[in-house]
């Protein structure tokens, strides 16, 4: 990769770039993804926090659970991404495929995640592409477990 990935929000306060390709990418469709997208799924690609910054403003951050915080540009509204604060991501910055200024460059997702949330008559999903319970995933589970731990000491 010779130039960096770059994007922001819509009205601009808010850039980003990353010096590495992006780990992997997924379409979320669990129900605070739908909600906090107000679509039927978020689609995100994954960074190493080592090779990604904010360039330009810092986004504003919303705790959603115990282990997740949305990021948002305050000036538009753009929903930028997330961060996990638990769990097997925290070393990764999550950024919406739509913020990208160039998302046509991504293969589509490498998985469906919240497949239990998942609105069939909205999105179609492919078949070839791993799916993925939020209510069973061993990673989560044990985040929101390590959360709650914390949150009675």
């Amino acid at each position: 990769m010779s130039e960096p990935i770059v994007g922001g929000c819509y009205c601009g306060a808010v850039r980003y770039e990353s010096s590495r390709p992006a780990q992997q990418s997924g379409t979320c469709h669990c129900r605070m993804c739908q909600r906090w997208t107000g679509s039927p799924c978020a689609t995100g690609v994954f960074f190493e926090m080592d090779s990604f910054r904010f360039t330009k403003g810092a986004p504003k951050t919303f705790l959603t659970s115990p282990i997740l915080e949305r990021q948002f540009c305050a000036d538009c509204g753009t929903s930028i991404g997330h961060h996990y604060i638990l769990g097997e991501f925290t070393n990764t910055q999550i950024i919406f495929i739509g913020t990208l200024d160039n998302p046509e460059s991504f293969d589509g997702p490498s998985w469906y995640f919240g497949a239990e949330s998942h609105l069939p008559n909205w999105y179609v999903l492919k078949d070839d592409v791993p799916k993925v319970r939020a209510d069973t995933d061993e990673n989560i589970i044990s985040a929101f477990a390590a959360a709650e731990k914390a949150k009675q000491s």
